[in-house]
């Protein structure tokens, strides 16, 4: 029996499995947001059944491999080798609104996109990601971050019903009632549960959109684009709205002017607010941005009335597949402007010295209402409550992740070097009032210390659950994977 009839062996013949021979090219069988860390598997299932999952666990339990799920293809920390089975779960997306029950149950494999869609169709939404590549399962896997952050809490304060595959192919339906062993594992789900089973539906609260009372029912949005010479003025105006109003979700950005427009690969500020409330309370909160001497130094500023379906559309630029992709995060209490004209400059040194880099490479800033964050979390229905839940990081109210995009791995030196001052930069405030440092979860990468996301007595939890659930070590995990620290 050849080794392709042997993978072939443990599926029914209308399971879709790729087994990739050595001169296969990798995007024809895998297609991830980043190339780094990634080669070709020893297969690919495409399941469109849970007895297709159970199938491919068994195949790694067999033959010595791991079973690592895809979605979006955004989890670019996760490493996918030789001894891979990798499970392409895009057939598993659909999404069901639940009206008489204010929810919505998310099948394995769907994107925030397909989620955003759904639910606005039925008048509602939930807590999707920002963007609309990004997989609905990895995002809840570290903590489920969204635009409603400082109205709701995090995804994983309003889970409902996780259903999971364990490694031994039992079906388990978890919820915040549950008891024992199965409380522990739908905690450490929440916030840390890469490598603890494939989940292949989770339900989420789901919420009435006419209660954020948008005015005719549009994301109030004000963009304003600045030249290199006002990032001071930029820096000023975005920290002028810290600590946002739990509806405003102010995001400073850094990148190079496209290659369409006139000035292609011109280094850009933008300053993007959202109000998820009527305009005029809109314009109260976001009065630093909307002010003239603000206006008068922007390259562009325009305020604009998006359909809640398209709240995401405009991070889309910065979705495509391929190419590699470094993220260096890191989450803040504190922040300066000096910090962030210092961190602008870098950013523009990187794109300006290392053309490899330069076109692509950008930062966003990102910022939500801890007080309303911390008050969900407290009042969230958990096993074991909410403090039970994987996100170490509640007080911190500010996200930082710059993302060095290049072609050529010789560029990865200079790509570390400058994520680790980027890094050290935008902490200098934390650092002074001896915060340690803090990432998140959903973009780790090598090297980290694990530390910065989970405290200690979290990791070690995380390692005796993952034990009990996953002895053999079917999954991939960062706690079982001696690049992280």
């Amino acid at each position: 029996m050849t080794n392709t009839d042997s993978i072939q062996s443990f599926f029914s013949p209308s399971c879709e499995v790729k087994i990739p021979e050595p001169t296969t090219e990798l995007h024809s069988v895998v297609s991830r947001w980043s190339d780094s860390g990634v080669d070709l598997p020893a297969a690919v299932v495409v399941p469109s059944t849970e007895d297709d999952i159970i199938a491919a666990i068994r195949l790694a339990e067999a033959k010595g491999f791991r079973v690592i799920p895809g979605c979006g293809g955004h989890g670019s920390f996760v490493p996918i080798d030789g001894k891979t089975v990798y499970l392409d779960l895009k057939k598993l997306r659909t999404v069901s609104v639940d009206k008489s029950n204010d929810s919505v149950i998310i099948a394995g494999g769907a994107l925030a996109a397909d989620v955003l869609k759904a639910c606005v169709a039925e008048g509602y939404y939930t807590l999707f990601p920002n963007s609309n590549a990004v997989g609905m399962i990895g995002a809840f896997l570290g903590g489920a971050s969204s635009a409603f952050n400082g109205i709701h809490g995090f995804g994983i304060d309003n889970v409902l019903a996780i259903r999971l595959i364990t490694a031994s192919g039992s079906i388990l339906t978890l919820t915040p009632s549950s008891t024992g062993e199965e409380a522990s594992l739908f905690n450490t789900l929440c916030g840390a549960g890469h490598g603890l089973g494939i989940i292949t539906s989770l339900t989420l609260t789901a919420f009435p959109i006419s209660g954020l009372r948008l005015t005719d029912n549009k994301i109030w949005i004000r963009r304003t684009i600045f030249p290199p010479t006002a990032i001071a003025t930029a820096a000023e105006v975005y920290m002028q709205l810290q600590p946002p109003a739990g509806p405003l979700v102010p995001i400073l950005g850094f990148a190079r002017a496209p290659p369409n427009s006139p000035a292609k690969g011109a280094p850009m500020i933008m300053v993007s607010l959202a109000y998820f409330g009527p305009r005029e309370e809109a314009e109260q909160a976001a009065a630093a941005a909307l002010a003239p001497d603000v206006t008068g130094q922007a390259i562009s500023a325009a305020t604009l009335a998006v359909p809640f379906a398209n709240m995401n559309d405009g991070a889309d630029a910065f979705n495509g597949h391929g190419g590699l992709k470094e993220m260096y995060t890191c989450m803040l209490e504190s922040l300066s402007v000096a910090s962030i004209t210092r961190a602008f400059e870098r950013w523009r040194r990187l794109g300006d010295e290392v053309e490899d880099a330069c076109p692509r490479t950008y930062t966003i800033v990102g910022s939500w209402n801890t007080q309303a964050l911390v008050a969900s979390a407290a009042a969230a229905a958990g096993a074991g409550g909410a403090d039970s839940k994987f996100y170490r990081h509640r007080s911190r109210g500010i996200i930082v992740q710059t993302t060095a995009w290049y072609g050529k791995p010789e560029t990865k030196a200079a790509a570390d070097e400058y994520g680790r001052e980027a890094l050290e930069i935008f902490r200098e405030e934390d650092a002074k009032n001896k915060v340690a440092p803090a990432s998140f979860a959903n973009n780790l990468r090598f090297g980290l210390d694990l530390e910065e996301v989970y405290s200690r007595d979290m990791i070690g939890e995380l390692k005796r659950v993952r034990q009990l659930w996953d002895p053999k070590g079917i999954f991939w995990s960062p706690v079982g994977d001696d690049r992280f620290r």
